[in-house]
């Protein structure tokens, strides 16, 4: 069996709206190793969750459809599979952990209730022994009173102890691919380290492979091995983590970088890539990020420009182009 846990290829995913059917993705292809952590970054509208959610299997099913492309997961193409399929998958082999705890943890259940379903869906446990496998998993994600949490709600907890909560769910099965959709947006940067640190802690223990998706580079920089860069439903780059933030070849991930805050900037506005992701109707022909681009060019406008390989490093971008590099010397 191949190193390859999971694996995206040429993925197109269609939704139906009033006003016509549009495609917020398109053509997304990469593929995550197991133990491997791989960064998803880009802006809001990018298509980052989208993504993940079809990974998952929950793309709204009436609304929505896979158009194009396979995702295999272990070397199966998860695409094809049937609901109830899918649901032995999810929460067992793959599980999710969603940005914001509080409206993603029932609030009329408690936490013991909440934690239960997954180990009656996927083990064969008496109730004494989900009561023991929740209190341990509560532990292991640094939750205090593990005993009497199990008997309280969502809401008698705060934000930290919620997002905790969640990857305790996510972790009661052990699985072998663990998606976090920018879980520590909602935190404190305090609470956001520890939990950033958890996660490492237990992705080393389980040897699980991690898709974590997010638009705080900083986030990246810890946690990641590699990082896609995604813009407008594409992926404009793919590279290791030293390689992105010390060479970085696609204008839109330059920007990006050049957006951090520094101490240095403290007294000087903050960079800002001027403009803002198109919506999926108002893409046409050229490539995407033309209209933002600072070093864009009349090919720009009218080609879509293929993946340049440098080496390991992809980057879709005619700046790469060798023919245009001769000319340009």
């Amino acid at each position: 069996m191949s190193d390859i846990l999971l694996e995206i290829k040429d993925l197109g995913i269609q939704f139906n709206t009033g006003k016509g059917p549009i495609q917020p993705i398109r053509g997304v292809s990469f593929s995550l190793k197991s133990g491997e952590t791989l960064g998803v970054v880009g802006e809001s509208g990018s298509g980052k969750s989208v993504t993940s959610l079809a990974v998952m299997g929950l793309l709204p099913e009436k609304k929505s459809k896979i158009v194009s492309g396979s995702i295999h997961f272990n070397d199966e193409d998860i695409t094809k599979l049937s609901e109830k399929q899918y649901r032995k998958l999810r929460g067992n082999e793959m599980s999710m952990i969603f940005q914001e705890p509080m409206t993603s943890l029932n609030p009329v259940f408690t936490i013991g209730e909440l934690l239960s379903e997954p180990l009656k869906q996927h083990k064969k446990m008496s109730k004494k022994e989900r009561k023991e496998a929740i209190i341990n998993v509560l532990k292991q994600v640094g939750i205090p009173r593990a005993e009497q949490i199990i008997n309280e709600y969502p809401h008698q907890l705060s934000g930290g102890m919620r997002q905790r909560v969640m990857i305790s769910l996510a972790l009661l099965c052990e699985p072998k691919l663990l998606i976090c959709d920018e879980p520590t947006t909602a935190l404190d940067v305090t609470i956001q380290a520890q939990i950033l640190e958890l996660m490492k802690e237990i992705k080393a223990e389980k040897n699980m492979s991690l898709l974590f998706i997010t638009h705080d580079l900083g986030v990246v920089a810890e946690m990641c091995d590699r990082v896609v860069v995604m813009y407008a439903g594409e992926i404009v780059e793919v590279a290791e983590i030293n390689e992105l933030f010390d060479q970085p070849l696609h204008p839109y991930t330059q920007g990006l970088i050049h957006s951090r805050p520094t101490n240095n900037s403290r007294k000087s506005a903050l960079y800002s890539i001027k403009g803002q992701v198109p919506r999926p109707e108002e893409i046409g022909i050229g490539c995407t990020f033309a209209n933002r681009c600072p070093h864009a060019f009349e090919k720009c406008l009218k080609e879509t420009p293929p993946i340049f390989e440098k080496g390991d490093h992809l980057s879709k971008c005619w700046l790469q182009d060798s023919k245009r590099q001769a000319v340009m010397k």
